[in-house]
């Protein structure tokens, strides 16, 4: 109990002490706004590298994600980077643990960050939870980022910042990012607690060399345990002879404007159609704003909030849901059901059936302002058709929200669970 309400009060100052600056502005800059600026252009201006990927393969099934990571640990021959907000061991995850002991006892190096909120974990979770801290005992490189503590509270407003980020390289040759955590409910649960989620594996010398450039000072930064980035090798010749798709990249740090700008352009530059599984849409003014402009250009914006049998997640979103009725978008709820008790964790977003956005970053100002996230655009017609379809079976079991339902949900009662997900959603 101490823990949470040490995390409700971290929560709470931060809500009343805000004046707090944002950067969801910059979703409605003059420069992303422009007309006569191509998409290039507009996210050159907020200096987002353009990269080559090869086509990915897209895991929507956490237990096939598990054991696709599993292949690819054991196939590590130099070195293996992961970062996961949420990650735990537990009896179901044990085999994937051990293979991440025995590559670091074998040489290969292996470096394991982890977000220091997950003992806060309040998903299924906690009844599989073991600490990963046994890892450091067979070599691995365990960075726990930012731990909640209350020695810590003397920094209290950087306690919200969060390392929200998951993706995987190895050996400079194979990647992977999307919204799944390595923890139980992710990638480990048999039952309806599994999350349904997607995780994208692709090949890209060019982003993973983006992703080390970043990642070894901030590991620096943030470890006593330096490394360099020359010892960090990358394939060149990985994707020789594949075909490749243009993409743009961001690795957003707090405070950063960079993925604010990044969604405010893929609205700025939608015709006629957006696709939107934000996740948590806990949305202040300017993101709003961003989507009812779209919409008043008559673009098409259909946006998915999942069903969240968590209750204080559910009323939080049902709170803020007369807000977002302000978008004048197709805005949908799941219907509660068997299948949604499997929590839609996904973050994905569809523009004109050509670009793809995929990556950690919720659709919320907590990850525009307080979180470290990655965001990728892929400029892909086939990818976009692909998932399109996984789009519209989801689609097809929603409700809309009406207007009743909006001021029903609209409660005092629901406010504070409202203020607590919008900072820390």
């Amino acid at each position: 109990m101490r823990r949470y309400l040490l995390l409700f009060l971290v929560l709470l100052t931060l809500l009343f002490a805000s004046g707090c600056t944002t950067t969801t502005h910059h979703m409605l800059a003059p420069v992303v706004l422009d007309p006569d600026l191509s998409l290039d252009e507009k996210l050159s201006s907020y200096s987002i590298p353009k990269v080559n990927i090869t086509f990915p393969k897209v895991y929507y099934d956490g237990l096939a994600w598990r054991d696709r990571v599993l292949e690819l640990i054991e196939g590590a021959e130099d070195y293996l980077i992961t970062s996961a907000f949420l990650a735990s061991s537990a009896e179901d995850l044990q085999m994937l643990y051990e293979a991440l002991a025995r590559k670091a006892e074998s040489g290969v190096r292996v470096y394991f960050v982890v977000d220091g909120i997950g003992p806060f974990d309040m998903t299924e979770t906690r009844f599989h939870l073991i600490p990963l801290k046994f890892l450091r005992e067979s070599g691995v490189h365990l960075l726990e980022f930012n731990p909640i503590s209350s020695a810590r509270l003397v920094s209290l407003f950087s306690l919200l910042d969060r390392d929200h980020r998951k993706y995987l390289i190895v050996d400079g040759k194979q990647l992977a990012m999307g919204g799944m955590n390595l923890n139980y409910i992710s990638i480990g649960a048999m039952d309806d607690n599994l999350q349904r989620d997607s995780m994208y594996e692709f090949y890209s010398p060019e982003l993973c060399s983006l992703l080390l450039d970043a990642f070894v000072p901030w590991w620096n930064e943030q470890s006593w345990e330096e490394v360099r980035r020359e010892d960090f090798q990358v394939d060149a010749s990985v994707a020789l002879g594949m075909k490749t798709y243009e993409a743009w990249y961001v690795d957003q740090h707090p405070g950063s404007e960079k993925v604010s700008a990044l969604f405010g352009t893929m609205l700025a530059e939608a015709q006629h159609e957006v696709k939107v599984l934000p996740f948590l849409p806990f949305m202040d003014a300017n993101m709003i704003e961003a989507f009812r402009t779209a919409s008043d250009r008559g673009v098409d914006v259909q946006m998915i909030i999942p069903f969240d049998k968590r209750v204080t997640n559910r009323k939080g979103i049902e709170y803020m849901v007369k807000d977002l009725r302000k978008m004048q978008i197709d805005l949908r709820i799941e219907k509660e059901s068997a299948e949604s008790q499997r929590l839609l964790h996904e973050k994905l977003m569809i523009v004109d059936d050509r670009y793809v956005v995929i990556g950690s970053t919720n659709m919320n100002f907590r990850s525009f302002n307080l979180a470290y996230e990655t965001s990728l655009v892929i400029d892909s017609e086939e990818l976009a058709r692909e998932v399109e379809k996984h789009f519209d079976e989801l689609y097809k079991k929603t409700v809309p929200i009406t207007e009743a339902m909006a001021e029903a949900w609209q409660t005092f009662a629901n406010w504070p669970r409202f203020a607590v997900g919008f900072f820390g959603g």
